[in-house]
């Protein structure tokens, strides 16, 4: 931001750093582990009244559309998660990451379920969000998987980048 002397002429901008491989990564890894630990507690709770808690909790292998379903209440529980704690997760606030949309702007609820549909597209790659990455020839570009790039959102390294002012 440059000065040109009048604080009232000054206009924020902001400046979004985004988050590596390696803590998009973490976030995946931690977030993924708390909901699998969420829905094992939930199966258990179920298991004695749902026939599919009991079938997966003794291992069975379940179908298509039982996965489907479970990939869906991952996105839920995505969206859920970036709702509440303004484009955070818990695995966003170890590693000092947010979901913001391109302008800087907080993820609000609308943004963080459209990221959580998108999450729920059934392709196994894209779905790691941490590994999805494009390449060229010479480069690997910043990861920016399906649910960042269609909901137009950022995950950011909040220790690089500065926010716009609110």
């Amino acid at each position: 931001m440059e000065y040109n002397g009048n604080p009232l002429d000054e206009k924020p901008t902001a400046q979004l750093v985004q988050a590596g491989y390696g803590k998009r990564f973490i976030n995946y890894c931690v977030d993924f582990l708390l909901f699998c630990m969420l829905a094992s507690f939930m199966l258990l709770l179920l298991r004695p009244v749902y026939p599919l808690a009991d079938k997966i909790m003794s291992r069975q292998p379940i179908s298509f559309p039982e996965q489907m379903m479970m990939t869906f209440f991952y996105g839920l529980y995505m969206s859920l998660m970036e709702t509440v704690l303004k484009g955070k997760s818990i695995g966003k606030f170890i590693t000092g990451t947010r979901a913001v949309s391109l302008d800087g702007q907080p993820v609000n609820g609308q943004l963080a379920f459209l990221r959580g549909l998108i999450r729920m597209i059934p392709f196994p790659f894209e779905q790691v969000s941490a590994l999805s990455f494009s390449v060229q020839p010479t480069t690997l570009l910043p990861p920016y998987p399906w649910h960042d790039r269609w909901s137009r959102t950022l995950v950011i390294d909040e220790s690089k980048s500065v926010l716009p002012k609110e």
